[in-house]
């Protein structure tokens, strides 16, 4: 018969090595669920910014329409209008909307002259900045 009497610490060792390994992998899985949850709420973000920078192309679509908002009829500057704040610094607001909404996105709308377009149409540009803070 063996002789087991140096084996009594064995089992204890195997034990914590489990224990360790358990802990290591819930760690593993902790870091990478959380690196996927700020990722994903940066494409969130990303994603409202994108539908208020078109809900910023809609508005200028219906300002222009309904004559609120007028494009330059000369020149080749185009007339900046604001939700919020300006995107570019060297630009000057030409009129702000709006300025009560609770939008956390700056938006800027470019209203090109006349016929600066494609086939002789305005030419719009729209900007919109956003800013993550990882939490």
């Amino acid at each position: 018969m063996p002789d087991r009497g140096n084996n009594k610490g064995i089992a204890l060792f195997i034990v914590i090595g489990i224990i360790m390994l358990v802990v290591v992998l819930a760690a593993v899985v902790l870091r990478v669920t959380a690196t996927q949850s700020r990722l994903t709420h940066h494409q969130i973000e990303r994603i409202r910014a994108y539908y208020a920078d078109k809900a910023g192309m809609n508005l200028a679509f219906y300002k222009l329409r309904t004559g609120a908002w007028s494009a330059p009829t000369s020149g080749t500057s185009p007339r900046y209008y604001c939700i919020n704040n300006k995107v570019d610094a060297a630009v000057t607001c030409y009129e702000t909307p709006y300025p009560d909404l609770s939008i956390p996105y700056n938006i800027q709308i470019a209203v090109y002259p006349i016929y600066t377009g494609v086939n002789k149409t305005i030419k719009l540009e729209v900007k919109t900045s956003y800013t993550y803070t990882p939490s």
